[in-house]
């Protein structure tokens, strides 16, 4: 049998797939503690609560993952894919690409309208986005908006969201 050039060594297919598993790992784990802090927010009425859209890409994402794990441990082991296999690996993407997309929007919009129907309002302090992660954080007042936003600056004064604090403002007015 002769050996494609473009084939791994089996090493380097280990190593792979140990960052894959870092990654899978990952995701599952960032997703779990997200969902925990978003029901637990939700559930004990807290005075904060958070809705971090981009852990919930992450499901997908490692759903997508475990099928490549699985995959890959069978080439590790040198065994076949069967149509049936790659049939059903083509389900768990199209099922992970589905919830990469649609999970978010579908805790987000919930979460959020439940959350301001029961007098939450989103903290423009302390939510942040990037590209489409998204990390919302709902008050119960105002005021807690606030204090969360001063307790994250007097920790780190740098922050940008520390300029619009007035006692963290750094520009001094100029005098004619």
């Amino acid at each position: 049998m002769q050996k494609d050039e473009n084939e791994l060594a089996p090493w380097q297919l280990a190593m792979g797939l140990a960052l894959f598993a870092l990654l899978t790992a990952f995701g599952f784990g960032y997703f779990g503690y997200y969902l925990l802090v978003l029901l637990n927010g939700l559930l004990a009425d807290a005075a904060a609560v958070t809705i971090n859209k981009g852990a919930f890409y992450c499901l997908g994402a490692a759903l997508i993952g475990s099928m490549l794990l699985y995959f890959g441990g069978r080439k590790l082991q040198g065994k076949a894919v069967t149509a049936r296999q790659n049939k059903q690996a083509s389900r768990v993407f199209f099922i992970g690409l589905g919830l990469a997309i649609i999970l978010p929007q579908l805790i987000h919009f919930p979460s959020a309208s439940y959350l301001q129907a029961q007098g939450y309002s989103e903290c423009e302090l302390q939510s942040r986005q990037w590209l489409h992660d998204k990390v919302m954080v709902y008050t119960n007042t105002p005021e807690h908006c606030i204090e969360l936003a001063r307790a994250d600056c007097a920790e780190s004064p740098d922050r940008q969201k520390c300029r619009l604090l007035p006692q963290f403002n750094t520009n001094n007015p100029v005098s004619g």
